[in-house]
């Protein structure tokens, strides 16, 4: 049992690795994405190989006057075509270890412009938009249940009683 238990789950419902969740606004996403502690033994171009795997890049540079770069570790801003695709990049990289070193992924819409943002908003709203006007296919109908309707009386009538059908004996 550990020392700092903090939720009230019972033991065997407790993961073995804790983990934090962390909820985005649609502001906060951007398909610009910022990769730290790259080491230097890697290039760049190693580490946007390792990304195409999850997304079409469509720009990307080293950013030598951010605060995490040192001599012995590079960042660098990875522009990607869609946010969908910076999604994913950003849960399969974020850290995990690239070279000996834990990669720290973050979204960076900092560097969006304005345009970029207007289009954000804009895919956010069709997506929404053709989630709340969905339509289920016209060859599937939905059953319906019956319920019987009318007085209570009709319900409960007694039951009649079924003659027996005489069976009728075949000639072989």
């Amino acid at each position: 049992m550990s020392l700092l238990k903090m939720s009230t789950r019972l033991e065997y419902r407790e993961p073995k690795r804790p983990r934090a969740v962390c909820v985005y606004t649609i502001a906060q996403e951007s398909r610009y994405l910022i990769i730290e502690n790259i080491t230097t033994a890697a290039s760049i171009k190693d580490m946007i190989e390792h990304c195409k795997k999850f997304g079409h890049v469509t720009n990307y540079r080293a950013l030598d006057d951010h605060i995490s770069s040192t001599n012995t570790e590079d960042v660098c801003l990875v522009e990607y075509d869609t946010i969908n695709s910076a999604r994913f990049a950003k849960h399969k990289l974020d850290d995990k270890v690239f070279y000996h070193h834990k990669l720290r992924v973050y979204y960076a819409p900092e560097y969006e412009t304005f345009d970029d943002i207007r289009a954000k908003f804009a895919d956010r709203f069709q997506a929404i938009h053709k989630r709340l006007n969905y339509k289920p296919k016209a060859n599937i109908k939905p059953k319906k249940r019956e319920i019987p309707f009318g007085p209570m009386e009709e319900l409960y009538q007694k039951p009649t009683t079924v003659k027996p059908v005489e069976k009728k004996r075949r000639r072989i």
